[in-house]
This record gives C-alpha cells, sequence and structure tokens, in this order.
C-alpha cells in the first residue's frame, strides 16, 4: 500500500462506479476553467501586445510624426513626449510640411500618409444620413487595418469611393449582401459619387463611412490650425532595424516609434511588461479564485457523500494493515483524478467556446478576430488550480474519514468529536470580531470622506486632496474574511439548533430540518457556498446604487435634444434645426420647443464658447468649476436650474448681470470668463446666483448654467448662436412614439438624443447579479436535495414501505431546498448589507441607496424557484430497497 498507485487505481475504479457523482464534480471544476480559457482568450486576443501593434500600425514597420522643432534632444520611443518639452520661440519652430521625412529613412522606404476624417452628410431621398469621411490610401498595405475589402476593388479616382458594410446596409446598397450594380451615394448639395466597393474597418466593425482617396472631391478644406498633423506609417527595408532609425530622425525633429514599441514594449517602458501580465492574468485569477471557493464548497460535499457511501471500503482497508495516511490517499487521489480530468474538459470547452463562437465574440468586442491567441501561463496557472481545486475539495472529507477507526468504519458509525462540538463557539466569536471590524472600518471610511469633502470646501487648500481610505480597505477585506471563516464555522450550530427546535414542524418540515442536521457535511457547504455569492451580489448592489444615486445627467427627464454636427454647419443650419426638431415635435404627445443659444466668441478658426470660472481660487473645488454661457428665456431657465426665475432675476439680466448658478464662481459681486489662451482677455460683468432646485443634479450638460440677455451679449462683442433645440413631451409618450421623434430628427440630417438612465442601467446590472446569485443558489441546491436523495434512499424507501404517498418525498425536497436556500440567502443578505454599508464610503458616498429590486429577487424569488425546481425534479415515486444489506 506504500506510494499512490495504488490510491490512484483506487480512485479511478470508485470514478467509474460513481459515474454521476464523478460528473458532477468534474462539472463543478471545469466551469470556472472553461470561464478562465474564454476571458483569457478574449484579452490575449484584443488587448495583447500583437493585437496593438497590428491595430495601430497594420503592415507598417513605424509611425512617424514631424514636429515643428529641427530636433528632439533627448527624445526616446515611450520615455519622453514632443508635447512636454518647453514651449519653443519662433526662431526655434519650422513648418512640418518643409521637411524631406522619406529622404531621413533608410533608402529603399515607403510611407503612407496617416488617415484625416471629416463629417459627412449623405443624401437618400427625402431623408439625410450623418456618416463619417475617411481620408487615407484605400486599398494599400500599410493602412490595411482602417479598411478591410469585402467585395469590390478600393478607389482609383477623386469621384470614387468604398463604403463600410454598416453604411452600405444603412442605405440600401446591397443585393444578396453584395454590393449592387451601379451604386452611388449623394452627398447634401455635393457631386455624386461612384461606389466601387464595400469593406469593414478591422477594429470597429460598426463604423458607418464612406472610405475615400486624398484628393476625393468629397474632402472639404480645413483651416490651417485644424489641419491633421504630419503622421506617416513607414515601411522600411527588409532587415532594417527600428532601433537604428528613431535616433537619427529624432537629431531633425521627427519621432519614430518602431513597431518593437508595441510588440516589445518592454524594452522601452520597463514596467509596461509586469504591468500588462498583470492586467491580463488578475480577471483570469480572479474568476479562477472565486469559481475555486465554489468548487471546493460544493464539490466538497459531494466527496463528503462520497466518502461516506464508501466508508465500508476504507473500513476494509484499515482492517487489514491500512493506516490512516493510506485512507487520505485513497480519498485525495479521487479528488486529483477529477481534478485533472475537470480541468482538461474545462480547457476544452473554453476553447470550444472562444473557437464556436467567433462571430459572436467579434459582435461583443467590434473587432474582426482572425485567430486566438491564448496566455498559456495564466491557463497553465488555472489548470493548477483546478487540480488543486479538485484535490482541496477531497481534503476534510480525507481527514474525517482517516480519523475514523476501522471498527467504527465498518459499523458506518460516525461520531461527532470535541473539535466538532466546539466550532460553532469558534464561529460566533470570529463573527463578532468581523462585524466588529466591518463597523470601525465604515466608521474610519465616512470619517475619511467627510475629511476629503471638507478640504475640497477649505479657502486654504491649494491642490485637490486625496481621499485617503486605503486603511478602511484593507480592514473592510480583513473583516470580510474573518466574517466567512466564522459563518462557515456558526452555520453547523446554527443547523443543528434548527434541527432539534423543528420537532413541532408538520411531518415534511421536522424531516428537512433532521435531515439537515443530521448531515452538516453536505448542508453546510452548501449553505456557505449560497450565502457567499449572495453577499458579493448584495455588497455590489449596494455599491451602484449608491453611486448612481448621484448621476449627473446631460438632459432632463422627458426631453430630447435636436442638434446638429457642428463641422456639417452651413447657411442652412438655422432652417434645417427648425425643420427637424417641428419634424420631431409632431411624433410626441404635449411636446413644447425651446430654442438652445450659446454665446461664442468669434476668432479665426472657429468660435470659442464663453465660460465663467475662477480667476483666483477660493476654495479648491470651486477653482475647477465653469459655467457655460446662454442667452436666457424664462423658459430655458426654468429647464436647465428646475424653476422658474424670480423676478429680481429677470431685472438683473435686463440691467446687463450675468445669471451663475454656482454662487462660488461670483467674487466681489462679479464673475469672470476664462480667457481663450494663457495670458489672454477676460471679461467681467455683474453677476447675481440663479437658485437652482435639481436636488443631487448641479447642471446638465447639454443646457447653459450661465445666461445673459441677447443684448448683453452683443455689447460685449460676442456670437449668438442656435446650438440645438429642447423638446420638453409629456412623460406619457410612448417609447415607440420617442423612437419615431429620434428618427425625424435624423431623417433631416440632426442628431437626437435622450438622457441614457445611468440608474436603470445599474438596476439591471444589480438584477443580473441577483440572477447570478440565484443561478448559484439553484446550483447548490440542487446538488445537496440530489445529493440528499441518494444518501436518504434507504429512508425514503421505509416511508414509502410503510404507507407515505408518494408526494411526500417531492414536498420533502422543497421543503430541503427552502431550508438551504432560506439560510444562505438570509445570512448572505445581511452580511452582504453589513458589507455594502461598509464599502459604500470606499467610493466617496456618504449616502447609502437600498437596492430594492435586488434585495426582492434574493429574498423571495430565488427560494421560491429553488423549492418549485427541486419539487418538479425529484420523481414521486421510489422503486423498493433492501433496508439492510
Amino acid at each position: 500500500m506504500s506510494g499512490w498507485r495504488p490510491a490512484l487505481r483506487i480512485a479511478r475504479r470508485s470514478v467509474r462506479r460513481n459515474l454521476k457523482r464523478s460528473i458532477l464534480v468534474a462539472s463543478l471544476i471545469a466551469v470556472p476553467i472553461a470561464g478562465a480559457t474564454v476571458v483569457d482568450g478574449l484579452l490575449r486576443t484584443v488587448t495583447g501586445d500583437e493585437y496593438q501593434a497590428d491595430r495601430f500600425l497594420g503592415q507598417a514597420d513605424g509611425f512617424v510624426s514631424v514636429t515643428d522643432r529641427p530636433s528632439l534632444p533627448g527624445w526616446e520611443p515611450g520615455r519622453s513626449d514632443y508635447a512636454e518639452m518647453p514651449e519653443a520661440t519662433p526662431d526655434e519652430t519650422r513648418d512640418p510640411a518643409t521637411v524631406d521625412v522619406l529622404g531621413l529613412l533608410p533608402p529603399g522606404s515607403r510611407i503612407v500618409a496617416s488617415p484625416d476624417s471629416q463629417a459627412l452628410r449623405l443624401r437618400e431621398g427625402d431623408r439625410i444620413v450623418r456618416s463619417e469621411l475617411s481620408i487615407f490610401a484605400v486599398g494599400d498595405p500599410l493602412t490595411a487595418q482602417f479598411a478591410r475589402m469585402l467585395s469590390g476593388r478600393p478607389p482609383s479616382s477623386p469621384t470614387e469611393a468604398v463604403v463600410t458594410e454598416p453604411l452600405a446596409e444603412r442605405l440600401g446598397l446591397l443585393d444578396d449582401d453584395q454590393l449592387r450594380a451601379g451604386a452611388t451615394i449623394t452627398p447634401d448639395d455635393g457631386p455624386t459619387i461612384t461606389v466601387t466597393g464595400v469593406s469593414v474597418h478591422p477594429y470597429m466593425t460598426d463604423s458607418e463611412a464612406a472610405q475615400v482617396l486624398p484628393g476625393s472631391v468629397l474632402v472639404d478644406d480645413k483651416p490651417d490650425d485644424l489641419k491633421p498633423l504630419l503622421n506617416y506609417y513607414v515601411d522600411l527595408p527588409a532587415g532594417t532595424d527600428g532601433d537604428t532609425v528613431w535616433p537619427l530622425l529624432a537629431d531633425h525633429g521627427v519621432e519614430f516609434r518602431p513597431r518593437a514599441f508595441y510588440t516589445d514594449p518592454g524594452q522601452y517602458l520597463p514596467t509596461s511588461s509586469f504591468v500588462d501580465l498583470m492586467e491580463t492574468a488578475a480577471p483570469v485569477v480572479l474568476i479562477v479564485a472565486l469559481g475555486l471557493l465554489e468548487v471546493v464548497l460544493l464539490a466538497g460535499a459531494a466527496f463528503a457523500v462520497g466518502a461516506r457511501r464508501q466508508i465500508r471500503e476504507l473500513g476494509l482497508v484499515g482492517a487489514n494493515g491500512g493506516t490512516a495516511r493510506h485512507v487520505r490517499r485513497i480519498v485525495l487521489a479521487q479528488g486529483l483524478f477529477l481534478g485533472v480530468i475537470g480541468t482538461a474538459s474545462g480547457l476544452v470547452f473554453g476553447w470550444l467556446v472562444l473557437v464556436a463562437g467567433t462571430s459572436t465574440w467579434e459582435w461583443a468586442t467590434n473587432n474582426l478576430i482572425d485567430g486566438w491567441t491564448l496566455g498559456w501561463i495564466e491557463l497553465s496557472v488555472a489548470a493548477a488550480i483546478g487540480v488543486a481545486s479538485g484535490a482541496a475539495a477531497a481534503l476534510l472529507p480525507a481527514i474525517g474519514a482517516a480519523r475514523m477507526r476501522p471498527v467504527d468504519a465498518l459499523a458506518q458509525r460516525f461520531r461527532n468529536t470535541t473539535g466538532t462540538s466546539r466550532r460553532p463557539v469558534l464561529g460566533m466569536a470570529l463573527l463578532g470580531v468581523g462585524i466588529g471590524g466591518l463597523i470601525v472600518s465604515a466608521l474610519v471610511a465616512r470619517a475619511a470622506v467627510r475629511d476629503y469633502n471638507a478640504a475640497l470646501e477649505s479657502s486654504t487648500a491649494t491642490e485637490y486632496p486625496s481621499l485617503e481610505v486605503f486603511p478602511a480597505m484593507v480592514g473592510v477585506l480583513v473583516s470580510s474574511l474573518v466574517l466567512v471563516a466564522g459563518m462557515a464555522l456558526a452555520v453547523s450550530g446554527l443547523v443543528g439548533v434548527l434541527g432539534r427546535v423543528g420537532s413541532r414542524l408538520p411531518l415534511t418540515s421536522r424531516l428537512a430540518l433532521r435531515d439537515a442536521g443530521r448531515h452538516r457535511h453536505r448542508t453546510v457547504p452548501a449553505i456557505v457556498a449560497i450565502m457567499v455569492v449572495v453577499t458579493g451580489s448584495v455588497t455590489l448592489a449596494f455599491s451602484l446604487s449608491s453611486v448612481t444615486a448621484n448621476d449627473y445627467r446631460t438632459v432632463p427627464d422627458h426631453t430630447i435634444l435636436v442638434s446638429e454636427d457642428p463641422w456639417l454647419a452651413d447657411d442652412n443650419v438655422d432652417k434645417r434645426l427648425a425643420e427637424g426638431t417641428t419634424a420631431a415635435a409632431a411624433e410626441l404627445p404635449g411636446a413644447v420647443t425651446h430654442e438652445i443659444q450659446f454665446v461664442e466668441q468669434e476668432t479665426d478658426s472657429y468660435p470659442f464658447p464663453i465660460n465663467f470660472g475662477q480667476t483666483s481660487i477660493s476654495t479648491i473645488d470651486c477653482a475647477h468649476q465653469s459655467n457655460r454661457l446662454g442667452v436666457a428665456t424664462p423658459e430655458l431657465i426654468e429647464l436647465a436650474t428646475g424653476q422658474r426665475p424670480d423676478p429680481a432675476a429677470l431685472t438683473a439680466m435686463a440691467n446687463g448681470d450675468v445669471l451663475i448658478t454656482d454662487e462660488c464662481l461670483i467674487i466681489d459681486g462679479e464673475a469672470t470668463t476664462i480667457p481663450q489662451s494663457e495670458g489672454g482677455e477676460t471679461v467681467s460683468l455683474p453677476a447675481h446666483h440663479l437658485p437652482q432646485k435639481l436636488g443631487d443634479q448641479t447642471s446638465f450638460y447639454d443646457l447653459p448654467d450661465a445666461f445673459v440677455s441677447a443684448e448683453t451679449a452683443r455689447a460685449n462683442g460676442w456670437t449668438v448662436r442656435t446650438i440645438s433645440y429642447a423638446v420638453v413631451h409629456s412623460p406619457d409618450a410612448t417609447q415607440d412614439q420617442i423612437d419615431a421623434a429620434i428618427t425625424s430628427a435624423e431623417d433631416s440630417g440632426l442628431t437626437a438624443t435622450v438622457e441614457t438612465d445611468h440608474a436603470d442601467e445599474a438596476n439591471l446590472i444589480s438584477l443580473a447579479l441577483a440572477a447570478g446569485a440565484g443561478l448559484v443558489t439553484l446550483f447548490g441546491v440542487g446538488i445537496t436535495v440530489a445529493l440528499s436523495g441518494a444518501e436518504s434512499r434507504a429512508d425514503l424507501a421505509t416511508l414509502a414501505a410503510i404507507g407515505a404517498q408518494p408526494r411526500r418525498r417531492r414536498f420533502l425536497a422543497g421543503a430541503q431546498a427552502l431550508v438551504l436556500s432560506l439560510l444562505g440567502t438570509a445570512t448572505g443578505l445581511v452580511f452582504g448589507g453589513a458589507l455594502g454599508f461598509a464599502v459604500v464610503p470606499l467610493t466617496g458616498q456618504l449616502e447609502v441607496a437600498m437596492p430594492w429590486e435586488n434585495l426582492a429577487v434574493t429574498v423571495v424569488v430565488v427560494p421560491l424557484l429553488a423549492v418549485g425546481v427541486a419539487m418538479v425534479s425529484t420523481r414521486s415515486r421510489l422503486p423498493m430497497v433492501r433496508r439492510l444489506d
């Protein structure tokens, strides 16, 4: 019996004899390994170094940026930045266009200009379609990262273009997924262009764009200060080392980043390799660690039942000279054997999920995936953890079996030890320590948040303070671990107490409680597994609800903002805005439109928005605030502030004052504009504070938060421009009506936006977390009830023999499921709430918002669903078996 070989042979035979239980344990191990494989494949494929190189460079050997400096002393890829150099005088600069880049590169090199883009408005019948115009050498291998031809050919003249597949579908240019013969596109007030092919952006597959060559008739000239920088993709001669090129180009004021900068960033950024490895490995390790905990708990219960069912065999081993070490090895070998099977199955299944679901992953990542890359280091670690999890799940049953005396094992008699009876006491002590630690950590975190907020309002602070919550974070983590350990020990005593006090309950409930109390080797792990996942779900739900409670919005509720792309503005913009807004409003009940006019300063290149801000620091928080100026109407002020302006505010505005919503921007009765450039001129106006009634919402991003009259704006030489219209509709508007209004505006070539309610998104995430917790609960309950049925088969047969009705077995399974799910979810709810109370201050919030949807699903729906599933999946009739062997 020396060595592991006999133990492994026995383990293999035991696995084959108990095939169903073996498949269950192997599946539990395989699921987290498969999840880790999928996550690792996604991260490695769409975020790895080769991916970054292909995304930024395509097939190029490097990327060139021409600066206005004659030289870049000390410049190195990744270690210095031209933008961080001191501002140069006119005598120290040059025109980048005069630099002969090709002459600086090794002979035989080739360069292609990087893409430029412009907004594009296409006309299709009576509607206008907004898209993007991409300008680059379409079809050149050095720009393959921007366009992959699906059909047709690249453009070859200024009057030709290719369109991306999403735009072709939107314009109806495809017949059976093929480009229609003679397909054309027509810009609004522009020439008709021939479409020569359909392409797709490999790294932005949903991009709707027309792609043309430089010099196309669709390209509009830009002001000099808006023209793109001179950037080029470089194809070096074969055998050229990029590291020999960038020093020579830096001496001539040209930056060159070789391909190795992306494929091997470690040699340019010393910490990047380790950081990238940690960023890639951390999610995989987290998934495996959480899965390991659930596996050890749930699979441990299955191993415990298996060890009890083969206890006579183990007793025979001891009776024939085997030692406790031999018994431990036999049980542990089963865990190792199933760990290997589960790990291998998980790796294969995860790979199949990646390969079979390639099209789905392409849609989810918005990338074309040509092949999958796996990180073998992370997967090797995950595989080792998977095998170890099988052994860990069998560890406690192995220790328990090894401690039994052969005579007890042969008689199948299980004794409680002194240590077992003391575990609940130790668990209660750990619970007290954990809860106390959470309370202290929460108080420390809340004090840190209050100190942080006080520092923001301090008039003596000159820089932003830091939120010091690290000690509280460590306290929360340690307390959480102590809490889980305490509950794992205390729940055994809780189940025992319930089993004793359930004597007055009806027969089915009494049997369920007694079964849970007598067989704690399988009920306790299931309850703890459910508790852990529910605790995590509730904690995250509390955090999400509290963070999104102070969500800042772009426009008010029941409002659609209709606007024009500023790069597409022309002489007809005002007419187009008015007509598009009218069309959108016609689709909505009770619609009222408000013209939104912003105040701007004309410059040689583009209008500059007028903002009022702080010119001297009064508080550090206020120093970074600003109010964007708009032309006031009483209706617009009410929309932006939540209440009608009082007569004093209207009188002040009529007298030339500016209405400011942020009182800290008013100093000595005046507000001052932010200069357009360093050392630029400012304008100070008499200011009147305009109070708001928006709750935690301080302002709406797309609405003005400072107001003047049109006369005051023009008197200061500013321009008043209509940027957008707000269409306020009845709360009774249906989603179909809102969608119709948005479509009407977009058909006019405009942009229509509505507020995205992040609170609703958080609620959906919270419900998803509750659903995930419910799935684990169902899984744990199902496993435990099935193990109970297998372990109590003789007792159930006895009940049937003495006249118990067939439905009694279904009711018993439902009662067992109710006990497990209620205990697990109730304890998880309590500890999750306590942990959420401690975690919320770590996010910088003081108010704890209740995630009612998550709590309702967790407390009510999940236990009832567990009961229903257990009852439906349990057979009513059981064939008679022998009561004694």
